[in-house]
């Protein structure tokens, strides 16, 4: 064989080993080291569902005094004739303009949580507050009562979209209703103290939907003659009788709870050691037929000693007309003689 062929054969058949070899052993491939992938994991993509509450949700409330001190079930309670504001944060998943009405009803329990709002019952013992969306141009309006209690401004805050803050702001006058509470406060959801204000904040929507809440609330006493109009006189001679006393005087009084309303004067004097009995004088007025002042006590023109007349409903203060009469005896000393007369307003505590 020529010596060059078979040189050439030889590379030939090296080359192709070698080329196998990197094939089977070397290459990419790598078939005979490869570990088995029995898993494999992946978590690229989501699965999503969107859940919309229909109603509109209350998500808190509060009412508040101008410091922003809270008053619901607390003994630290509303004083009269001072501005208070109704706090409430709503949402609509459906968008605010899908809020219709929030209308807060409040009503004197009368110490029977199971009493509801009735605006017949009267102005200083119900009140109804509205914020009015429906034409998505929001007004305050106070439906009842028209003038025991004060309708103050109405703020609203946005805090986006579908949640807003809707403050409703209101002064109660001098005869709404005092509420003391029971002495205990439970300061659980809803109302359940007695002799409370209590209250429901209810919320309707375009949908026909509707959420509500409840809580109570406490109102101090208070009671105030503000006036007693002249001092009424008269002239006579010692044995005459039935000497009507002029001008007649008019007493104006406000009390938000049950009350008494009494006179009184003790002897009237000149002096210089002269005096008339006071049990010479008379008085009528209000639930008080004509009567002699005792000598050592009042006449009460409105309830008694233990009793009371009650709580006026419709008005935020009262005014009765008090008459008095004097029977001068014989044996007067001519002189001019005078008492000072002290009315006394008691509230039912």
């Amino acid at each position: 064989m020529n010596r060059k062929k078979t040189i050439s054969i030889l590379v030939l058949i090296t080359l192709f080993i070698s080329f196998f070899t990197n094939i089977i052993f070397i290459g990419p491939i790598h078939l005979a080291e490869a570990l088995d992938i029995t898993t494999y994991t992946d978590t690229n993509t989501t699965l999503n569902i969107t859940v919309y509450n229909n109603e509109p949700q209350i998500n808190w409330y509060d009412l508040q005094n101008s410091t922003g001190s809270s008053k619901l079930n607390v003994n630290e309670r509303l004083d009269i004739n001072e501005e208070y504001i109704f706090i409430i944060n709503v949402t609509s998943d459906q968008g605010w303009a899908d809020i219709e009405y929030i209308n807060i009803t409040s009503w004197f329990d009368n110490g029977n949580d199971a009493s509801t709002y009735n605006q017949t019952a009267g102005g200083n013992i119900n009140m109804y507050l509205q914020y009015d969306n429906s034409t998505e141009v929001a007004s305050y309006n106070m439906l009842w009562p028209d003038d025991e209690v004060t309708k103050g401004a109405m703020t609203e805050t946005v805090i986006d979209a579908n949640t807003h803050n809707i403050s409703l702001r209101f002064t109660p006058s001098y005869q709404v209703r005092y509420a003391p509470g029971d002495g205990a406060w439970n300061t659980s959801a809803g109302h359940n103290d007695l002799w409370t204000w209590n209250f429901n904040i209810s919320i309707a929507d375009d949908d026909g939907y509707n959420n509500s809440a409840t809580s109570e609330y406490g109102v101090y006493m208070y009671s105030q003659i503000t006036q007693t109009t002249e001092s009424p006189s008269g002239t006579g001679t010692p044995g005459q009788n039935d000497i009507t006393l002029n001008p007649h005087t008019n007493v104006t009084t406000r009390c938000n709870a049950n009350y008494s309303l009494s006179t009184n004067l003790p002897n009237l004097t000149d002096g210089l050691g002269n005096y008339i009995q006071n049990s010479s004088i008379s008085a009528q007025g209000g639930s008080l037929g004509r009567t002699n002042f005792p000598g050592n006590g009042p006449l009460y023109i409105y309830g008694g000693a233990a009793s009371y007349r009650n709580h006026l409903v419709n008005t935020f203060e009262d005014t009765v007309e008090v008459i008095y009469w004097a029977n001068i005896t014989m044996g007067t000393i001519a002189g001019d003689y005078s008492s000072t007369v002290t009315y006394i307003l008691n509230g039912e505590s």
